[in-house]
């Protein structure tokens, strides 16, 4: 594990930015509060991603100079580190890009130029990877701002999620943030966060294989770690809802947004020990209702699961990769999601009322509805489900 490297730190909390000009490129607020609205289609022609490969997708959606910069001077090449006499004419900033070992790239402006930029590709657990990159621009109308992207090689596809960090309290009123992207082989995503008087609050994110976790804050950008400092641990409150054979399933309110009643979802390894977190609730996510009039589940965002305070998280026991989780986060509704950890896609239920049962024996899911009388008031309905989200046509009234 690297350590101490608050001197490369104290570098990268200069002013962001490059100005390589090509042919068509963006202002950074033409990206900025807008890269979420397109998922970005990847040409990997069947052989491994590398973060020049996801980067150059995103550029053929979203130009900018920075990266212009880094893909005049890298080329095809999967190494490259700065050299003045090879720099493109017109470009002025360092560029360094390791594809093999570190899956970092990243151009640092000097004179002459006004954008920084950085991308880093975190290789998941399931062979699914995240696309990471973070702008910044020296005096320009834009904050910095990092995209996170979810990559499935079997869909080619960049999906956008919102970052680990979305809902992050500040320290202070009115500060600004800027994003590091870990150092060589260290992962953490470092958030530094600075005041109007100029004081810096760094916020830690570990990468557990899986997702981006909070660690912690404090005032050191790069503290001293060995690797038990970035371990995932299983928060000390975090609550067993269900097991199997090899498996423990838990819920923790979580420190960083509890305020809102969001909650992070955990498995631990009985057999090992060896804890990996799934994901956090959001539960600002916005009704679905009118989506799935046809009584079928829709796809969601693993990051806009609105699951309550979780009272049911149970795995699906006849499917080792799903786990079905619910809550109530608006107070009257129940939200029903089945969920993928391997793949980390969710489909969230047309139901309203919440688990009636599990059927093992015909793998079907059975889920309480409310509805209507024509005259007033309201009766419950149970309804059978498919573990992809299929309505199967079979419903029975539930006495009042």
């Amino acid at each position: 594990m690297r350590k101490a490297i608050t001197l490369l730190i104290s570098c990268w909390v200069l002013a962001f930015s490059a100005n390589c000009m090509g042919a068509d490129v963006l202002p950074l607020k033409a990206i900025d509060g807008k890269w979420m609205s397109k998922p970005i289609p990847v040409n990997s022609s069947g052989g491994t991603v590398d973060v020049m490969t996801l980067m150059k997708a995103f550029h053929a959606v979203w130009p900018t100079a920075s990266v212009q910069a880094i893909i005049d001077a890298a080329g095809n090449n999967s190494y490259y580190q700065h050299d003045e006499s090879t720099m493109p004419p017109g470009c002025h900033g360092i560029v360094f890009v390791d594809c093999e070992d570190f899956g970092w790239a990243y151009f640092h402006h000097m004179e002459g130029a006004t954008q920084d930029v950085e991308a880093r590709v975190y290789l998941c657990d399931n062979g699914c990877a995240y696309f990471v990159i973070s702008f910044a621009e020296a005096g320009g109308e834009v904050q910095p701002f990092c995209c996170f992207y979810y990559y499935d090689p079997a869909s080619q596809v960049m999906r956008p999620e919102d970052t680990p960090f979305h809902n992050l309290p500040r320290k202070w009123a009115n500060s600004t943030l800027h994003y590091y992207l870990g150092f060589e082989y260290d992962q953490t995503i470092i958030v530094e966060e600075t005041s109007p008087a100029g004081e810096n609050w760094y916020h830690k994110y570990v990468f557990t294989g899986m997702a981006h976790v909070y660690d912690h804050s404090s005032a050191e950008a790069y503290e001293d770690m060995d690797e038990t400092d970035i371990e995932v641990r299983l928060p000390d409150d975090a609550e067993l809802k269900d097991q199997d054979d090899n498996r423990e399933l838990f819920v923790n309110v979580d420190g960083v947004g509890s305020e809102n009643g969001q909650w992070s979802v955990w498995l631990r390894d009985k057999g090992t020990g060896l804890v990996t977190y799934l994901f956090a609730t959001e539960n600002t996510a916005e009704p679905r209702w009118e989506q799935m009039q046809d009584g079928n589940g829709i796809k969601v965002s693993i990051d806009q699961i609105a699951a309550g305070d979780c009272n049911t998280a149970n795995f699906i026991p006849w499917d080792a990769d799903k786990i079905f989780v619910e809550g109530c986060p608006d107070g009257r509704n129940v939200w029903s999601y089945i969920i993928d950890i391997k793949t980390r896609e969710a489909i969230q239920l047309p139901t309203n009322e919440g688990l009636v049962a599990m059927d093992t024996g015909k793998q079907e899911i059975h889920m309480s509805n409310y509805l209507y009388h024509s005259e007033g008031g309201r009766y419950s309905v149970e309804r059978v489900y498919t573990i992809d989200g299929r309505y199967t046509g079979k419903e029975y009234r539930i006495a009042d």
